[in-house]
């Protein structure tokens, strides 16, 4: 009898909650669903997601957002960072073509239009020139006539053997353009919750550093809400073990801009292995001419887990990130 009474109340038990979840719950299922799906969206950061082929975005950007590009102009740097604001560049290419006819300011137009900012047309506020050698500042007279800059940032080192940088080092020094001369321990704002922090150059640098040009290069790390991205201009090894030493586990970013074209004079393993990127972006050109960018230094950073992508290969590469996650995508 008992046994025949608690199967009539599990029955009875499983009627009820059957009806009660027809009733209540899968009519608005999809609701439930979305309701915890927004908690769950709310608690996590946006998912960084691979990189794709789908082509490199332009136009307006959301509220919020902040769009990096490092555009494809041959063997040399040039990266646009646009906020919905305003329009940065960290370097602008060279003015001459390499021996295989690519480069020059052909190609830093032609990279710009595909990532929608248009020669006459749209305003690039600030340029920073991370060092005075011609493959990162060798379009920059062209590129203020044509784009409107009012700002110029450098770190006050010309290059005596380059023209461009003779030229340029006069009109700063002359207050033809409002100028900042970057070092080590700096802050540029650039908006709420956007800035860089100046890594280098800084006193640490020796007589023999400073002789070579790639050594005083302006290494900058970008913030942007918990997005961080590290810029390092040519930096080569004395530069990188100087900061590993001092910043340590602080090095770590989401994005790195590998130093000199991905060449074997930089990215050593203890700075590499302190930033520790999830992607690093190499701008160069033909590997044949440079030999940009060495196998050893794309295997240590495979080796660390870093996605490495290159301009000559993906042309111009962007990230999209609103503070939180990020997404890379590639032109081809």
């Amino acid at each position: 009898m008992r046994r025949i009474k608690l199967v009539i109340q599990m029955l009875v038990a499983f009627i009820i909650a059957t009806f009660a979840y027809t009733l209540l719950y899968e009519p608005h299922q999809e609701t439930v669903r979305a309701a915890v799906q927004q908690q769950l969206s709310k608690a996590t950061p946006a998912a960084t997601t691979s990189a794709s082929s789908s082509g490199s975005p332009t136009g307006a950007l959301p509220a919020g957002k902040l769009r990096i590009t490092l555009l494809d102009v041959g063997q040399g740097d040039a990266i646009l960072l646009e906020d919905g604001q305003r329009k940065v560049m960290v370097d602008v290419g060279d003015n001459k073509k390499d021996k295989l006819g690519y480069g020059g300011s052909v190609a830093l137009k032609m990279a710009l239009a595909k990532a929608g900012v248009q020669e006459g047309v749209d305003k690039i506020n600030t340029v920073i020139i991370s060092h005075h050698h011609g493959d990162h500042l060798g379009n920059i007279k062209w590129l203020a006539g044509k784009y409107k800059v009012s700002n110029i940032y450098d770190n006050a080192m010309p290059n005596p053997s380059n023209a461009v940088s003779q030229w340029l080092n006069t009109e700063l020094r002359a207050g033809h353009y409002h100028n900042r001369v970057l070092k080590a321990g700096d802050k540029v704002d650039l908006g709420k919750g956007y800035y860089f922090e100046v890594l280098a150059p800084g006193d640490f640098l020796s007589k023999q550093d400073k002789a070579r040009f790639n050594n005083t290069s302006i290494v900058m790390k970008l913030h942007y809400g918990q997005f961080t991205m590290l810029f390092t201009g040519d930096a080569e090894a004395p530069v990188e073990d100087y900061l590993q030493q001092k910043y340590g586990s602080a090095l770590k970013a989401d994005v790195l801009k590998v130093g000199h074209h991905g060449s074997k004079t930089s990215s050593i393993y203890k700075f590499i292995s302190k930033v520790q990127p999830q992607y690093a972006l190499i701008s160069c050109g033909n590997r044949e001419i440079y030999n940009h960018p060495n196998k050893n230094v794309v295997g240590s950073l495979q080796h660390l887990g870093a996605k490495v992508l290159t301009t000559f290969e993906h042309g111009n590469i962007t990230i999209t990130t609103d503070g939180k996650g990020y997404e890379v995508r590639t032109e081809r």
